[in-house]
């Protein structure tokens, strides 16, 4: 099939698809998946949120077809919601990664503060960033373990755990 006879395939696709057939919507899927992945990859560098970013794209574009106006436009249409998508997780990692020095930062000066603090301040420097955010959060700023995973955006079992594991490390670093 030539690109004309894709196009004009794709623009019937749309037009049924928003007059409700669900079978041309997973025709369009399988046409276009693969393509909106390999384009959210080449943003962000990372294969898993490439796959759940397009994956939140096919929920916004199946959610508002209908208000496509030209369906020619359907393939500008999509890479624009996927492309916003990227651009999103992508702020957002930025974000978390400035967060996550400020913190440091702010838990290496708490520590500092105080001598007594030197070998804790030690073993919590072995640790990955993610637990050491976390320790910082809940025993410096005082957050909940529920607005830990508002901030981190992520499950509060993955801040429990990230939490306990911290405080294991902790504990055979301060203590060897």
């Amino acid at each position: 099939m030539n690109s004309r006879s894709n196009k004009i395939l794709d623009e019937l696709l749309v037009l049924q698809a928003q007059d409700g057939d669900k079978k041309s919507l997973a025709i369009l899927v399988t046409r276009w998946h693969k393509k909106l992945v390999a384009y959210s990859y080449r943003q962000t560098h990372d294969m898993e949120a490439s796959k759940d970013l397009v994956q939140e794209s096919w929920q916004a574009i199946m959610k508002s077809i209908g208000s496509l106006k030209d369906p020619a436009k359907f393939r500008v249409w999509a890479f624009r919601i996927v492309h916003n998508k990227a651009i999103n997780w992508i702020r957002s990692q930025q974000k978390q990664r400035g967060m996550e020095q400020e913190l440091e930062v702010e838990a290496n000066n708490l520590v500092e503060e105080d001598p007594d603090f030197g070998p804790i301040r030690r073993a919590i420097e072995r640790l990955p960033n993610e637990q050491k955010t976390i320790l910082t959060f809940f025993y410096h700023h005082n957050y909940s373990l529920k607005e830990i995973s508002e901030i981190l955006n992520i499950n509060v079992g993955t801040v429990k755990s990230r939490l306990y594991h911290a405080r294991q490390k902790v504990k055979e670093y301060y203590s060897s």
